[in-house]
């Protein structure tokens, strides 16, 4: 019995120093995977630009007047750079990480260097300036500005104007081929795309394309151009070596932004009128997919598109553009809806959100998350809208304890829908090793053992004692007046002691001492017959 309660001392010890470790639960802060499948910008975001190199995203806010730069591993704003007003589009020379953003009612440019986040100089240029292109064979930057109706070239190196070009009527977008040397320009006015040659910007063709020509994209590794026509809902493809349509492709309601992945071959293009996103096949030119962006706006919790937005402002001035990663095949789109990005995995063509992951203490597991290992800090990236399973697996010395999410729910793994970006936090707790275990256990088995023993020799002593006792008294009481009986209680006596030797009551050289005693109280009272 001893034994037993000295072992649910253990393990309610080990209870108590696991409990002591554990924060209340009223304490922490729930974490909701509940969030927004946008990742925020500013207000009314329309150009983006990747720098692949820095892994950062740059987003044109018009009606904020800044320049989003977005930690794509972090998936926030990183910060908000001021700008002139109504940054229109974004460009991205990598190399120099130099961005260049067109101010489309300041009419400049604005020169901001990517390694301290800051405006280093504005560029005067026509009037609304939308579009802009680096030509990174040159170093030489294109605008298009769309009332003045000119084409300005300038130099990046000296941050100054060096031409102005007349060819287009109403200039939307600029595209450059690095390995051609050769300038795209989408002519709204004229229903065409330009083709200038970079070396002298000569104009060496005019081709016909579709109703309103916006955004330009181009695979460099096939030369081939594509152009989002706004007002009859198709893609012009044009083959960059003769400068010739190969194909038109019907896409959603009013295509503007247009981006290409050149690994993949895809093209990613955005359909302004009906929120969707229509992929095509490079090779076959046909639309393997659409997206819808509804589901997405809507979670988001942000969508009323036109407020504090003058009734006037329509297309080209309300529009949504693309981006790709082709390092990590990723896809990013500016929403003007949402005011933010929503992203798509190249992979499976579907919309992604992140997942992040933390663990409270700090070093004490990590997670499984959808057969993805993750410690803290790190994310997983999941479709939106699916389902997720989450493993909080603690290392020697901790036990789970409970996740920040669904109420602080105990259940392990956890099992919850993706709704957006967000963060899950395991919590764990303080739990005793197995070798610790072990250690108490034999301590307080030795101390059992111990006080065992020690209550073992009381007992006996009592038991020696008592029948002691009990022998002189019989032997005092019978030996004169009754012999005979005298030596039947005695024998009796006898015959009680060895039970009680078997029982453990007495040890033997107890049980040797009062049978000594009786034997010789029996001899004595046989003499005296």
């Amino acid at each position: 019995m001893i034994l037993y309660f000295s072992l649910a001392g253990v393990f309610f010890f080990s209870i108590f120093v696991s409990g002591t470790s554990a924060q209340d639960l009223a304490d922490q802060k729930v974490i909701s995977p509940k969030s927004s499948p946008i990742i925020n910008s500013g207000s009314f975001p329309i150009g983006i630009d990747i720098n692949p190199i820095t892994n950062k995203l740059y987003v044109a806010n018009q009606f904020s007047n800044t320049i989003s730069v977005i930690d794509i591993e972090k998936s926030k704003v990183e910060t908000n750079i001021d700008v002139g007003n109504s940054p229109y589009d974004v460009d991205v020379n990598p190399f120099s990480n130099r961005i260049y953003a067109s101010n489309r009612e300041s009419n400049t440019i604005s020169v901001i260097d990517g390694f301290t986040n800051r405006e280093l100089t504005d560029i005067r240029v026509g009037e609304s300036p939308v579009g802009i292109g680096i030509n990174l064979a040159t170093n030489w930057i294109y605008v298009a500005n769309l009332d003045s109706k000119i084409i300005t070239v300038i130099d990046a190196i000296g941050n100054r104007v060096i031409k102005s070009l007349k060819y287009a009527s109403l200039p939307y977008d600029i595209i450059i081929n690095p390995h051609t040397n050769k300038v795209y320009i989408s002519d709204l006015g004229k229903d065409s795309v330009l083709v200038l040659e970079g070396s002298n910007n000569t104009l060496v063709s005019t081709i016909p394309v579709g109703s309103d020509p916006s955004v330009l994209a181009i695979n460099t590794q096939t030369d081939t151009i594509y152009v989002s026509n706004f007002s009859n809902d198709s893609i012009s493809v044009i083959n960059g070596t003769s400068n010739k349509i190969e194909s038109n492709i019907n896409v959603g309601h009013n295509p503007v932004g247009i981006a290409v992945n050149p690994r993949t071959n895809k093209i990613y293009v955005s359909n302004l009128a009906d929120n969707t996103i229509s992929i095509i096949n490079g090779t076959t030119n046909k639309v393997t997919k659409i997206i819808s962006l509804e589901p997405a706006i809507t979670a988001s919790g942000v969508n009323n598109p036109f407020i504090n937005i003058p009734s006037k402002v329509t297309f080209p001035f309300i529009a949504s553009k693309l981006t790709v990663d082709p390092t990590t095949n990723f896809t990013y789109v500016t929403n003007t809806r949402s005011n933010g990005i929503i992203t798509i995995d190249g992979k499976t063509d579907d919309i992604i959100t992140k997942i992040f992951m933390d663990m409270n203490p700090p070093n004490s597991g990590n997670v499984k998350c959808n057969d993805a290992t993750l410690s803290a800090g790190e994310s997983i990236t999941l479709p939106f809208n699916s389902t997720a399973k989450c493993e909080a697996i603690p290392d020697r010395g901790y036990d789970f304890g409970y996740w920040s999410v669904h109420n602080n729910t105990k259940e392990n793994p956890v099992i919850f829908n993706v709704t957006g970006y967000g963060t899950l936090t395991a919590h764990f707790k303080n739990a005793i090793l197995t070798e610790t275990f072990i250690i108490l256990t034999s301590v307080i088995i030795g101390l059992v053992s111990t006080i065992g023993g020690w209550f073992y020799r009381q007992r006996s002593r009592l038991s020696f004692k008592r029948n002691l006792t009990n022998i002189d008294y019989t032997y005092e009481m019978l030996s004169k007046n009754n012999k005979e009986e005298c030596i039947k209680q005695l024998e009796q006596i006898q015959r009680d002691l060895n039970f009680l030797h078997r029982k453990g009551k007495i040890n033997e050289s107890q049980l040797e001492f009062l049978e000594k005693r009786i034997n010789g109280y029996i001899s004595r009272v046989n003499i005296s017959k």
